[in-house]
């Protein structure tokens, strides 16, 4: 379903690294950043951030709202704990690649406790026990790797991100081993990829709880920013930049 989603993503990073032209720096609402945003693709960006508004405003923001307003807070927290703790072998993969020795144990230990004990991660008991959630991604891998974030691209339904976090992006889902497991299993339990739809189901509550979450965020953004492409472009690129400045702080 989502192959060919990264096959755009890559098709646009090689006519990317391709192109010369450098966009022109808008100051938007966040200059007191001060950060460079290469936008070549601006066009093509701009057009993508026109369809991922209709759809946002069709299907994903209705939705996003009922959720938020209509679901028990016990079950919105038992959902965030299961699909967190989704992600704990990705997260322990780039641990591991990032050389981060502690944090991929912590992250074992967090899953190991929260499959068990939290009842396949229903319950966020490590969490209760004081270990904390520290999320990673292969964007972050590759930044401890000196990797530049690179110019801009607006994603179908993914929305925002840099060159480098699209990739992030591509090595996540398919390094991620509930996927394989989804889609290649040979166990009797899964002849008919019955895991496949648990694994589009995680991916579904993953973008309505991060959509619900930025509600109040992107309202005020569409509300109040002159143009509020140019405003969300600055907030990835200063994100992007913390990110590093953290990692070279260790």
């Amino acid at each position: 379903m989502r192959f060919w989603r990264w096959a755009f993503v890559l098709l646009f990073f090689l006519c990317g690294c391709s192109t010369t032209q450098d966009s022109t720096k808008d100051s938007g609402d966040f200059d007191e950043f001060s950060l460079y945003e290469p936008d070549p693709l601006e066009l093509f960006n701009r057009y993508m951030y026109g369809f991922n508004r209709i759809l946002d405003i069709a299907v994903i923001q209705p939705v996003a709202i009922t959720y938020e307003l209509g679901t028990p807070e016990n079950f919105k927290y038992c959902v965030k704990s299961f699909v967190k703790n989704a992600y704990g072998p990705i997260n322990l993969l780039n641990y591991t690649l990032q050389g981060r020795i502690e944090k991929a144990a912590t992250t074992t230990i967090r899953f190991i406790l929260n499959t068990t004990l939290g009842l396949f991660g229903l319950l966020d008991f490590a969490d209760f026990v004081g270990i904390k959630e520290n999320p990673t991604s292969f964007n972050e891998t590759l930044a401890s790797w000196g990797v530049e974030a690179g110019p801009y691209i607006m994603l179908p339904v993914l929305g925002p991100t840099t060159f480098r976090g699209a990739v992030g992006y591509a090595f996540d889902w398919f390094a991620d081993p509930l996927r394989f497991v989804a889609y290649h299993s040979k166990s009797h339990l899964n002849n008919h990829h019955q895991f496949k739809y648990w694994l589009w189901g995680i991916t579904a509550f993953d973008i309505i709880n991060t959509r619900a979450d930025l509600l109040q965020t992107l309202d005020d953004i569409y509300t109040t920013s002159k143009d509020s492409y140019v405003t969300i472009r600055s907030m990835i690129f200063q994100k992007q930049k913390k990110l590093e400045d953290r990692i070279k702080k260790g």
